[in-house]
């Protein structure tokens, strides 16, 4: 790598001052008697002249300069780097940009929570802690741990962060790095489909426009994001079918999970809903859109707030929010009692009821596994195996229970 240029500054008339590189032989003043630059790239990427006294000062500090620059990318010290014990180690800083780098295909959403994730390792690791080798210790993943504890997350998003970083690991050349620590216990809960009951309810307090947007959501079981990226163009009325796709949504990043198009089959009073929609919609692309004609992306809270007015909530969460605005944003605790924020109610649940709706009226499981978009018939076998009480059985287990 090619040693820095030292440089002298010297005032030209009419210009300003101007660095200039020192060169053998005759001098001018200004090169004679200091200050001496060196011109370096900075942690943002950017160029700064850095000023030394002495012409043996900045000539070292140019010698040293290509060397820092190079340890800085990889997110280590000049130590590190110039020690040939260290020739063959990969750096944690380098296993994240290639391990990313990997990935850059992958579903948006995904990529920008595992550059999250690696964000905050990176800027939180263990002090002296520079080498994939010796993150993958005991000592050291344990100590993230409760760095993680006490940033306030539940066990549940501990677990996600530390999963990210066993993958990290898994892709380096580690085995079986889950099992180099014990992570707290996540208690699983299944997703509870809503009864016939509590959707009349729901539905009978929603506006004509909310009341298409959730029975879309019941009708297809699709998720929150293939529904806010619906567009006009996946729609075919006719056959009442929708399609879940990617084609033509690069300008907002979407992609279906797994990146496999689907189609989902509407019912005849949702494709008729839709066709009405359609006469007076406020997008000539999007199906539902917010105030702005964007696509909506306020779905779970204008949801909950659904879920209040129909009188639903528990009662019983309480939930930290923010509020104010600017510098007098503050955190408060607020009820569900009170609050359209009740943790009971969320869009998963309708996707959950879709599903479970198809089961009960005859539907096979693989026909709901393509509907749904799962990869594999097992998973759809455990997200329904909490399907609704069955009243029919519920008859028959009085009836054991009398015998």
């Amino acid at each position: 790598m090619a040693i820095q240029t030292v440089y002298y500054r010297q005032k030209i008339a009419g210009t300003g001052w101007r660095y200039r590189p020192l060169t053998v032989g005759r001098r001018p003043e200004a090169a004679k008697s200091g200050p001496y630059f060196i011109r370096v790239r900075n942690g943002a990427g950017k160029y700064q002249w850095v000023k030394h006294d002495t012409e043996q000062a900045a000539a070292k500090a140019a010698t040293v300069a290509p060397v820092a620059r190079q340890a800085q990318e990889l997110g280590l010290t000049v130590d590190d780097l110039t020690n040939e014990a260290n020739a063959n180690r990969i750096s944690i800083k380098a296993a994240v940009e290639s391990y990313l780098q990997d990935r850059r295909f992958g579903r948006p959403r995904s990529i920008a929570a595992y550059e999250n994730a690696f964000d905050q390792l990176l800027a939180n690791l263990p002090k002296g802690v520079r080498f994939i080798d010796q993150l993958a210790t005991p000592r050291v993943l344990n100590s993230y741990v409760e760095f993680l504890r006490e940033q306030g997350y539940s066990n549940k998003t501990l677990s996600n962060r530390m999963g990210f970083i066993f993958s990290l690991l898994k892709a380096n050349s580690v085995e079986k790095p889950s099992k180099l620590i014990k992570l707290p216990k996540v208690q699983r809960t299944r997703t509870k489909a809503y009864n016939s009951d509590e959707l009349s309810k729901l539905f009978a307090a929603m506006t004509p426009e909310e009341y298409l947007r959730y029975l879309f959501f019941v009708r297809t079981g699709c998720r929150e994001q293939e529904v806010q990226y619906a567009t006009w163009k996946d729609l075919d009325l006719k056959g009442l079918r929708f399609t879940v796709s990617g084609d033509g949504k690069s300008d907002v990043e979407f992609l279906p999970k797994n990146h496999e198009e689907r189609q989902v089959p509407l019912t005849t009073e949702l494709g008729a809903l839709l066709a009405d929609h359609k006469k007076h919609a406020a997008s000539d692309r999007w199906l539902f859109t917010n105030e702005d004609g964007t696509p909506e992306g306020h779905f779970l809270r204008k949801f909950k707030s659904i879920a209040k007015r129909a009188g639903l909530n528990c009662g019983q969460c309480k939930v930290a929010i923010r509020e104010g605005r600017y510098d007098n944003r503050h955190k408060v605790e607020v009820t569900c009692g009170r609050r359209p924020v009740c943790e009971e109610h969320y869009l998963h649940r309708l996707r959950k009821t879709a599903a479970t709706n198809w089961l009960r009226s005859g539907f096979d499981l693989m026909k709901i596994k393509n509907w749904l978009g799962h990869k594999s018939l097992e998973v759809t076998q455990i997200y329904l195996d909490s399907e609704m009480h069955d009243p029919e059985e519920q008859k028959k287990l009085d009836r054991a229970g009398k015998s």
